[in-house]
């Protein structure tokens, strides 16, 4: 059977809109030819590509005009996005995040997102989850279709090698880049790609096939395990994943902790953490004083404290120094994605709205600002006594990190309300 024919079958009748990433390369071309071979079977299929050109080869302008030439070509509409590369984790990890948070902005509803990834790739992923020390969950590396930033994934060249699809490729005379950063052996990936696996393919020819098994067995176990410990997730889970509960949660052995801590970092697309990486996040987080804000930073994310719940985030910026005027009818974008903020008269006085949350405040001739952070006492109601802002903040239940991403709108030098969440009765504090 031709490799056309074995592809076909690997693309659910149920996919019928395609997204291809496409970067030019030898697999991701042989994806796109594929994919164009499989829409003249189904008319019904629709195509796109993107190309993410990550600015970090002084050939990616050459790749991107080979891209193009490409999909004109298939008469396949191309998307191009440019994109910053955060290099806090090494260039790797942050070109891949930054390639998937970019594609996830134009996916659009009942679209799968279609990889190249093939079966060496899968032979370096599980090695390099094994270097990490990774669970099952971690070495279970790629399956054909997963979630990945909240976006579809198909995977349909999981079961071909790269000669495979180098084969391919030539026998219909495609021209294909070269990324000159994979001879580059400083990344692990390439180490393994270039120095160690050609050597273990050389004395075992199904090596890859034999990966690709193991792969799968742990994929299979790790799932039996999650519905075997289905009934204890429910309850640490809230209605935002986000958070995780950790009631009765340092009752249960060690190794149904990390189960359950996997089973959450899973459900939120988080790549797997290493076992040292866990026991930290138990033993620095979960198990530190009951007064304490710790936090474990786990690749773009931070796992937080606070009281009896887990929380997942990711990094903010300080605002603590942030002071924004604000004009009446004018909406403002807020800094760090904390969204738009709007002050309007209404029949009694000034109507706050952030998101959705909204505050009514008296009409005033002073000027109006956002700021986030203030140290002083306030009365909530003219029967309370003056509360310092961190008592308000526990009282209502909100977490460290978020007090000072909630604006607070100012009448000049006097705070006026927390948006959403309290409103000051007495313009007069105590400091």
């Amino acid at each position: 059977m031709d490799l056309f024919s074995l592809f076909q079958a690997q693309i659910p009748t149920t996919a019928n809109k395609l997204l291809i990433a496409f970067s030019g390369g030898l697999d991701s071309t042989a994806l796109l030819s594929l994919v164009k071979k499989l829409s003249e079977k189904r008319p019904h299929l629709s195509l796109r590509a993107i190309h993410i050109h990550h600015g970090l080869s002084p050939n990616a302008d050459a790749w991107t005009a080979h891209c193009q030439q490409l999909c004109e070509q298939f008469a396949i509409p191309l998307i191009i996005e440019k994109v910053k590369v955060e290099m806090h984790d090494g260039i790797e990890a942050g070109a891949r995040e930054a390639r998937y948070q970019t594609i996830s902005t134009h996916i659009q509803p009942d679209e799968y997102l279609v990889t190249a990834h093939h079966l060496n790739d899968q032979t370096e992923t599980f090695f390099l989850a094994l270097k990490r020390g990774a669970g099952l969950q971690g070495l279970g590396a790629m399956q054909k279709e997963s979630q990945l930033f909240g976006m579809p994934i198909l995977r349909p060249l999981l079961s071909f090698s790269r000669s495979e699809l180098e084969d391919y490729v030539q026998q219909e005379n495609l021209s294909w880049v070269e990324d000159e950063s994979n001879q580059d052996n400083h990344y692990d990936r390439n180490f393994l790609r270039n120095q160690i696996l050609p050597e273990l393919r050389q004395r075992w020819g199904h090596f890859d096939h034999a990966v690709q098994r193991a792969a799968q067995h742990c994929f299979e176990q790790q799932q039996l395990i999650n519905e075997l410990l289905q009934t204890y997730f429910k309850q640490h889970i809230f209605e935002d994943p986000k958070q995780f509960s950790l009631l009765n949660f340092l009752d249960y052995s060690s190794q149904k902790q990390t189960a359950l801590l996997r089973m959450w970092l899973a459900k939120n697309q988080i790549a797997m953490p290493t076992q040292i990486q866990l026991m930290h996040i138990i033993d620095d987080v979960i198990q530190a004083k009951a007064d304490a804000s710790p936090q474990f930073q786990l690749g773009e994310h931070i796992i937080r404290r606070y009281q009896q719940c887990l929380y997942l985030t990711g990094k903010f910026a300080d605002l603590s120094q942030t002071c924004l005027d604000m004009p009446l009818n004018q909406h403002i974008t807020l800094p760090d994605n904390l969204g738009t903020i709007c002050a309007a008269h209404n029949a009694t006085g000034i109507l706050v709205n952030w998101n959705e949350k909204r505050v009514q405040l008296a009409n005033t001739q002073d000027p109006i600002q956002i700021r986030f952070a203030y140290t002083g006492k306030v009365k909530r109601q003219h029967n309370r006594p003056s509360e310092t802002m961190k008592k308000i903040w526990q009282e209502l239940g909100v977490p460290p990190w978020q007090r000072n991403r909630i604006p607070l709108i100012f009448y000049g030098e006097t705070l006026q309300s927390a948006v959403g969440f309290f409103r000051i009765f007495h313009e007069k504090m105590e400091v």
